[in-house]
């Protein structure tokens, strides 16, 4: 289940905090994911090496590739269930929630594809257990760039490319079903050997 928490801290054109809870009847597995999108990014290929460093720890997504909120919500909450059941595939949770936004089981070809580039000149940070926002002011500062309303991502979106890396090819579409087939690859991926 997803809750949009009403009463953030930060300016709702800075960022937005979501409630996750994969499993709503366990409720150990509650969480919070506090989400800004960046347009106009100088700094990629120092963030990028940041975040390789251990220095960032937050998810720097590339928002081309992510088909609305919904999606990247539904990529966290997987990540909350799989840190609840010990079942992550990479060291850190914002790794994980790159994994997770990816229809491959390849885990460094989905932190390139998904994860910040050198040439991006937009991003979605996203932090974990982040209610106060402070995390987020701090990875602010770190950013050449300007925070932007989540509202911009669907201009953001780049339809052909994401079609290609979930293999959407041969189908018609409209926008709720893919989004839906998108949500549905990322949690097919668990079950596929």
């Amino acid at each position: 289940m997803i809750y949009r928490r009403k009463n953030s801290r930060m300016s709702p054109g800075l960022s937005r905090l979501y409630q996750l809870q994969p499993d709503p009847y366990d409720n150990t597995q509650k969480a919070t994911i506090r989400i800004c999108l960046f347009t106009e990014v100088t700094n990629a290929v120092e963030l990028r090496e940041k975040v390789r460093n251990g220095e960032i720890d937050a998810a720097l997504i590339r928002p081309e590739l992510v088909y609305g909120v919904y999606v990247l919500l539904a990529a966290a909450n997987r990540t909350v269930h799989q840190m609840a059941h010990n079942r992550m595939a990479t060291r850190s949770l914002s790794a994980e929630l790159i994994y997770s936004l990816s229809p491959s089981r390849n885990i460094s070809d989905s932190l390139v594809t998904f994860g910040i580039a050198e040439k991006s000149t937009a991003l979605l940070a996203a932090v974990f257990d982040d209610k106060s926002g402070s995390a987020m002011k701090k990875l602010c500062k770190q950013i050449a760039g300007k925070p932007t309303d989540m509202g911009e991502l669907n201009e953001l979106i780049n339809a052909k490319q994401i079609r290609k890396i979930y293999q959407l090819t041969d189908a018609v579409y409209n926008d709720d079903s893919l989004s839906d087939h998108i949500t549905s690859r990322l949690v097919y991926k668990d079950f596929a050997s």
